[in-house]
């Protein structure tokens, strides 16, 4: 049969003779034909071609009037350039097999664009979601959840200072891509501007922050949400550890500083100097510790005040129960009928229910320690060499190194304070404190100086 005309077609529909036909242009000896099936007022192109064992193989065009006679004849001569090309290597090649291998191959491409468009959307996700800030917020907010408040709001300041602000492409980006060579240029940083010391602390919060995200799929106490970061490994570690930075304060108040410090505080009626007071009366106890003290924690019958220790790895903090002394009792009961008064269960608050802050009562201290370095020459002194100082001098009125363990609570985690030893010392540590302010209101020595009341 020759060329397919539109004219041929129709009149083929025209005969409706019941019976199937098929019209056949040939494109040429070995590439196959250009057929219309028709079937009663239907008709459908194919391109027919035969494979091994002279079996025919029909690929559909389309429907006859839709498909014109031409757009099927282009087809047909699309489909016999592939047979013909496809047969030049492989003389049985099937053009249907290639076809639907070439299907295959392009679904399958699709499917792993696929999977590398949702793999990199999720890496999108969570290059914004699992930051390094994202990760120390988390860290931050364990430390709450295990009663360390002060030590979260210490490591968020500190990070927030030396590595959010002046590295935010560091702080923003995912923690798993965090590297040495970033964390090092974090600390340099902080190194060359004379904060070696802090340095160190950022570089203990920052292996921290990595060590728990790294057991949090073994740990039950870690955040599960530490899994999804997928940290396999800290980079905090591998840096140089700053040990020349950690050497530990020495400085100790003299006798003479400490009794002049004393009668300055007793002279001041600050809230401040209330807590102040109080720290030594105490037996020189950790000023965050004091600040988080609820107006419940305190019993004037039994006259005794009771502190909570988180300090250490201990997941609940320890109990500190320690009797009160008279003038400490007299500060106490003044802080409760404020408290009562700003309607707060706080017992020391700045304002209702805002804690009086460890700044300021550390802020207060350098004040005092600036007005004794002008009047007497001496040096500097912070808060923590407070309680250092008390320490220092109980030792010398003969108490103990265990009772005083057992007034400061430290140096307790040992398996006979922890399992065996159930004594209260509560007698003993009154014994003690009371020796303790006598010893502050014995009457000072000639050569002590006063300090200049400045702080009001």
């Amino acid at each position: 049969m020759g060329n397919l005309t539109d004219a041929k077609v129709k009149a083929e529909l025209g005969k409706r003779t019941g019976r199937t036909r098929w019209l056949v242009e040939s494109r040429g000896r070995g590439r196959g034909s250009l057929t219309l099936k028709v079937s009663g007022d239907s008709a459908h192109w194919y391109y027919r071609y035969t494979k091994e064992k002279r079996r025919s193989v029909y690929l559909p065009i389309g429907p006859y009037p839709k498909t014109t006679v031409a757009s099927a004849r282009e087809a047909a001569d699309e489909y016999a350039a592939q047979l013909h090309e496809l047969r030049k290597d492989a003389p049985t090649a099937d053009l249907r097999e290639h076809k639907r291998e070439q299907e295959r191959q392009r679904l399958a491409r699709e499917e792993t664009k696929r999977h590398e468009t949702e793999a990199k959307q999720r890496a999108e996700v969570e290059a914004k979601r699992y930051t390094l800030t994202a990760l120390f917020d988390t860290y931050c907010e364990h430390l709450v959840r295990q009663e360390k408040i002060a030590a979260a709001k210490n490591a968020r300041g500190v990070f927030n200072r030396h590595v959010k602000d002046p590295f935010p492409e560091i702080a923003a980006a995912p923690a798993r891509n965090v590297n040495r060579r970033q964390l090092t240029t974090v600390l340099r940083r902080v190194v060359q501007a004379g904060k070696g010391r802090t340095a160190g602390k950022l570089r203990s919060f920052l292996r921290a922050a990595y060590a728990l995200a790294l057991r949090a799929e073994g740990d039950a106490t870690a955040p599960a949400v530490l899994i999804a970061f997928n940290i396999e490994h800290n980079p905090a570690a591998d840096t140089a550890a700053l040990t020349e930075y950690n050497r530990a304060r020495d400085r100790a108040l003299t006798e003479a500083e400490l009794r002049g410090l004393w009668k300055r505080l007793k002279a001041d009626t600050t809230l401040p100097a209330d807590v102040v007071r109080l720290l030594f009366l105490l037996g020189g106890q950790r000023a965050s510790q004091l600040l988080r003290a609820q107006v419940h924690d305190y019993d004037p019958n039994s006259r005794t005040i009771t502190l909570y220790d988180p300090k250490g790895r201990r997941k609940q903090p320890r109990v500190h129960v320690l009797p009160v002394v008279k003038p400490a009792a007299a500060i106490l009961d003044r802080l409760v009928t404020r408290a009562e008064n700003l309607e707060t269960k706080l017992l020391i608050s700045s304002r209702g229910d805002v804690p009086l802050t460890l700044f300021t009562v550390s802020k207060f201290v350098r004040l005092l320690s600036a007005e004794i370095v002008t009047a007497n020459g001496s040096e500097p002194f912070n808060l923590q060499d407070l309680r250092r100082t008390t320490e220092t001098q109980l030792a010398r009125m003969g108490i103990s190194s265990d009772l005083r363990a057992q007034i400061q609570s430290h140096g307790l985690g040992g398996v006979q304070a922890r399992h065996y030893d159930r004594h209260d010392y509560m007698k003993e540590k009154r014994v003690a404190l009371e020796g303790w302010h006598k010893w502050l209101e014995k009457k000072p020595a000639k050569n002590v100086r006063g300090i200049r009341e400045k702080y009001a």
